[in-house]
This record gives C-alpha cells, sequence and structure tokens, in this order.
C-alpha cells in the first residue's frame, strides 16, 4: 500500500476507490482480479464487493475469473453476473464451450478465454469460436503475445490483460486491435509515496499514449 494507506484499518477499498477517482476520466472499462481480494480473506472479499458498487455503472466490468469447474459454472455465473453485476468473465482455456452458455444466460454475460502462455492459445481459440457460433458472446483476455501469429486471432474479438510493460504489446502490433487493454500494477502502484495519486494519473497518460502508438485509431 502507498504511504497514505498504511494509516488506515482494512484500506483495500479506500486504496481502490481513491485509484478510481484518480484515473476515472481517462479508462473505458475495469478488471477486478478476484484472487488479489480472496488473498486477503474476508475483509478483501467485502472490499471487493464494495468496489465492484462504487465503480461506473456506465462501464464495462470485468471479473477476472479464470474460472475452470465446469461443473460449478451456473453458481459461478450468479456470483459474477447477478451478484456483483459483472458484464464479462474470464475463463480457463480448457473450459469448454458448452459450459459458457450458463454465463451467457445472466444478462448476456460476455465469456473470455485466457490465454496465459501461448501453448494455451488454440484451445482458447477453438472453445472461443465454438461459443460464438452458439451465438455467446465470446473472445479471447491475453496475457501472453508471443509465439502467436497475426492472422490467429482475426475473427476472435480479444482483451489484453496482465500488460506489465507497453513492450509487452509489440508482438500484437500487426493483430486487430484490442478492445480493452488492461493495465494493472504500473498504474495501481505507480508510486509508494504521497504522490501516488497524481502518479497513477500520469501513469494512465502515459499508457494511452503507448497504446496508441501500437494500435492506431483511424
Amino acid at each position: 500500500m502507498p504511504a497514505p494507506m498504511l494509516p488506515v484499518d482494512n484500506p483495500i477499498f479506500p486504496f481502490g476507490r481513491i485509484i478510481v477517482d484518480a484515473v476515472g476520466q481517462r479508462v473505458c472499462a475495469y478488471a477486478i482480479p478476484m484472487m488479489w481480494f480472496l488473498a486477503e480473506g474476508a475483509a478483501g472479499m467485502v472490499a471487493m464487493e464494495r468496489l465492484m458498487r462504487y465503480l461506473p455503472n456506465n462501464l464495462p466490468l470485468l471479473l477476472d475469473l479464470r474460472w475452470r469447474d465446469p461443473g460449478s459454472m451456473k453458481r459461478c455465473a450468479r456470483a459474477a453476473f447477478e451478484v456483483w453485476g459483472a458484464d464479462a468473465v474470464t475463463v480457463a482455456p480448457e473450459f469448454p464451450a458448452e459450459a459458457a452458455r450458463a454465463f451467457a444466460a445472466h444478462r448476456g454475460g460476455a465469456v473470455f478465454w485466457w490465454v496465459g502462455e501461448a501453448g494455451d492459445f488454440q484451445q482458447a481459440c477453438r472453445h472461443a469460436r465454438t461459443a460464438r457460433a452458439q451465438g455467446i458472446p465470446a473472445g479471447l483476455a491475453i496475457s501472453a503475445f508471443e509465439g502467436i501469429s497475426a492472422g490467429d486471432p482475426e475473427d476472435l474479438p480479444w482483451i489484453a490483460l496482465d500488460v506489465t510493460h507497453p513492450s509487452r504489446l509489440s508482438p500484437a502490433a500487426s493483430w486487430p486491435p484490442p478492445a480493452v487493454v488492461f493495465v494493472g500494477d504500473p498504474i495501481l502502484y505507480a508510486s509508494p509515496r504521497m504522490d501516488f495519486q497524481e502518479a497513477a494519473r500520469e501513469a494512465v497518460e502515459q499508457w494511452l499514449q503507448e497504446v496508441a502508438a501500437r494500435f492506431p485509431v483511424e
């Protein structure tokens, strides 16, 4: 936690709220990495729910679950889309497309198959394409870009997830532009000092420039 948060009891939600207030005018969507909050136990889960309710209602919300268990998909879908009000979730590359129906049944929720390494890509693509053929809003959430050729994701919408440095986007420069680039630590922890709000705003501006340079939009 940055310096201003250290004296605060249960600082997770106040920290998230300050970040949202600092950068909110310059972002187009939010991602909630559930495991970050779960790692803090009950206090973290309460903070997560409070933060999700604090986020602007007019911006898409991705719940980054990377869910693997098709047997509990209905309960997972209810939690994600009804309880927490997410618009999309991430699932593991091996998550079967047929199981994604439970997600789409709730508010037309979108499903993004997560690609954590190049070896996950073909499996994730196969499930995402099958889901789209069944009318399910689906795409890819890509964290690893090396080893994927330019033509592979051309028919699937994709988002960039867990981008820690602009150079990581370079292998994807010839791809169709991503729908969203989600940046975590470089903005959240732009500074550990008292100036962390200003540093977060500056980091957002820098990332906007970096993304625009790699994926120019006409």
